[in-house]
């Protein structure tokens, strides 16, 4: 996590309780689309050095951040939650196939990619009370979503549908 991400989460942390419900009332709607409060609180946290075409995908996850409590730290990846949460029988079958479809969706101005994920993640929310994400990991994916090489799809892919548990991975890695 960059030093700009921890402030920008910490500050997101702070904030009080009506700051955070206009956030979390935007989780799943662009930037462009999104009531005052909601923006105002954005940019009071937004670090200076994001850059324009950035700002769409850290607004996303302040709000997607904002479904959580403060101070839910320590998660893990979102791909990684999700594939425990299938292979538990915590989510749905449906559910694997709604991040097939998500994967094939790129992150563009109309926010489809951004409803469809804000939807998963209400998902994630509501089946386990115990499951922390990684909000810095979930920016830096949203980030590099677009990318030619696809290496953001291809690592939730691997996570979620992989018969090898993450625990062998992480294993090999070390």
């Amino acid at each position: 996590m960059t030093e700009a991400q921890v402030k920008y989460f910490s500050k997101l942390d702070s904030f009080g309780t009506g700051e955070r419900a206009a956030l979390r009332r935007e989780a799943g709607v662009m930037l462009r689309q999104a009531d005052g409060r909601a923006v105002t609180a954005f940019y009071s946290c937004l670090p200076s050095n994001v850059q324009t075409w950035q700002e769409e995908r850290w607004f996303a996850v302040a709000c997607l951040r904002c479904l959580w409590d403060a101070g839910d730290e320590g998660g893990r990846p979102f791909e990684l939650v999700v594939a425990d949460l299938i292979r538990s029988g915590e989510l749905s079958d449906s559910t694997r196939h709604r991040v097939e479809l998500l994967l094939d969706t790129e992150w563009d101005e109309d926010g489809y990619m951004l409803t469809k994920l804000a939807r998963l993640l209400k998902q994630v929310r509501q089946k386990s009370d115990r499951a922390r994400l990684d909000f810095a990991a979930l920016l830096d994916d949203l980030l590099g979503w677009n990318s030619d090489k696809q290496y953001v799809q291809r690592k939730w892919a691997r996570a979620i549908f992989s018969n090898v548990n993450q625990t062998e991975i992480d294993e090999k890695e070390n």
